[in-house]
């Protein structure tokens, strides 16, 4: 009975040893390197930046080859006018633009009645005034007399914050007509419709721009 007591002991130690043998079996053997780290995932490239989207004029695109109209063509006009020359220069070959920043109505009147006085007005003369201060019926009536029967282009004038654009547009509307041989080019209305077209201002466009692009359109349609 004694004997038997004593091989119980012996007996659990012979099974734990047997256990660390099978768990030292099973463990991974060191290999003397350093762990492997995981493959490198490439990072995506950036994505390249959208392109800008042309928002259509309605008055479609101009011609793929312009042609100079006959008996050339006259724009007056202010800082906008400038803003779409290169625009212009493209759709009307040949025409004169005789734009300037800040241009008064008064100003652009005695520009347009010095070159009807020397005979260098176009069959059709652009006027684009009235951004930087009021246009009354009497200098529209004016500018109607000077074109002398020429084919007549009026533009209305866009400026959020000008609190004399509206009377301007106003008059321009109610003075221009067909019997007049005028036409009204309603920048206006473009341009509300589009307000991205606009730098900060919300006034002028890049130079020669979409903006600008559609300006040009605009005009070409009414020559």
């Amino acid at each position: 009975m004694r004997r038997a007591v004593r091989l119980i002991p012996l007996v659990f130690l012979l099974a734990s040893a047997c256990q660390l043998a099978r768990s030292a079996a099973r463990a991974p053997q060191a290999s003397g390197h350093p762990p492997r780290s995981p493959a490198a995932v490439p990072s995506p490239s950036p994505s390249p930046p959208p392109a800008p989207v042309r928002i259509p004029s309605p008055y479609g695109a101009g011609p793929s080859s312009p042609t100079a109209p006959p008996g050339g063509v006259t724009a007056i006009g202010d800082s906008v006018m400038l803003d779409a020359a290169p625009n212009l220069s493209t759709l009307v070959p040949g025409i004169a633009i005789d734009a300037m920043v800040s241009r008064p109505v008064a100003t652009g009147i005695a520009e347009l009645q010095r070159l009807a006085a020397s005979g260098a007005l176009g069959a059709r003369v652009v006027i684009h005034l009235g951004t930087n201060g009021g246009l009354s019926r009497a200098q529209l009536d004016q500018i109607v007399a000077l074109a002398a029967g020429r084919h007549l282009v009026l533009l209305t004038n866009h400026c959020p914050y000008c609190s004399w654009v509206a009377a301007n547009n106003a008059v321009i509307r109610a003075g221009c007509s067909a019997a007049r041989h005028c036409t009204v080019a309603d920048w206006n209305a473009l341009a509300d419709a589009n307000p991205q077209w606009f730098g900060r201002d919300g006034v002028h466009m890049p130079i020669g721009g979409t903006g600008g692009e559609a300006y040009a359109e605009m005009v070409v349609h009414d020559l």
